[in-house]
């Protein structure tokens, strides 16, 4: 068995994420659905899944690959797959469950900015070894505004936005960008330039920001990262399931 990483965007890989589950021994099917890769309902066979971000909107009902990754997400989660969405995956996954998408409530956010655990967050094995305040990395446009009936808040941003959230047990979406390697910060920054512009932010500042933050913002989603290789998505699971097999 494998672990589905679903793709949005070349600028948008698993990054760090993705080699953190390969170091505790997850098998990696990679599909660039902006590429015409393809995906299925049919997640059953796969140890985990998980969906990273992308310039698209959730909302985009024109993107031709949309609606097929919505359909995964939902049919993992039901079928008690562990699902991990990050960014644009985190707010297709909430809509694929029943929540709302929109703009940020203050206007896109790039860069720097803190976010804080809620009490539910505080006491969520996924944080554990995490500050209740981190400063995170962020380039969004929307995010969700409306959870999936019966989801719970685990971290707030600075205008209370929702930053990570879970649906019973396995599920859980992230709307900052935990996944990141230093050199993307650059290169988003390139590719974004009418935005920054917009913003009144500036690449030489972000990235001088980012030299004095990464280190640390390393150190701590690396323990992330073990969370979610060791609790969320562990693949022992898998040879408990071979043996009870007659």
């Amino acid at each position: 068995m494998s672990t589905l990483i679903i793709e949005c965007s070349d600028m948008a890989p698993s990054s760090r994420l993705g080699s953190s589950l390969q170091d505790h021994g997850h098998r990696l099917d990679v599909r660039r659905v902006h590429r015409g890769d393809q995906v299925s309902a049919d997640t059953i066979g796969f140890d985990a899944v998980l969906c990273f971000g992308g310039p698209q909107s959730a909302n985009d009902d024109s993107l031709p690959w949309l609606e097929g990754v919505m359909n995964c997400l939902r049919s993992a989660h039901e079928s008690s797959i562990p699902v991990l969405g990050i960014c644009l995956g985190s707010q297709i996954l909430s809509r694929a469950l029943g929540g709302r998408v929109g703009a940020m409530p203050d206007g896109p956010r790039i860069g720097w900015a803190e976010t804080e655990l809620t009490p539910t967050g505080r006491e969520d094995p996924l944080q554990r070894g995490l500050p209740w305040r981190m400063s995170n990395f962020h380039w969004n446009r929307e995010c969700v505004l409306e959870l999936p009936e019966d989801a719970h808040i685990h971290a707030k941003g600075p205008s209370a936005d929702i930053q990570c959230w879970s649906l019973g047990t396995r599920t859980y979406g992230i709307q900052n960008h935990p996944e990141i390697a230093r050199e993307q910060v650059g290169q988003w920054a390139a590719d974004d330039t009418d935005l920054l512009s917009q913003l009144g932010i500036s690449a030489g500042e972000l990235e001088e920001e980012s030299d004095a933050r990464f280190d640390e913002f390393a150190r701590l989603t690396d323990r992330l990262y073990e969370s979610i290789s060791l609790l969320l998505m562990p693949i022992d699971r898998r040879s408990q399931v071979v043996a009870r097999l007659p």
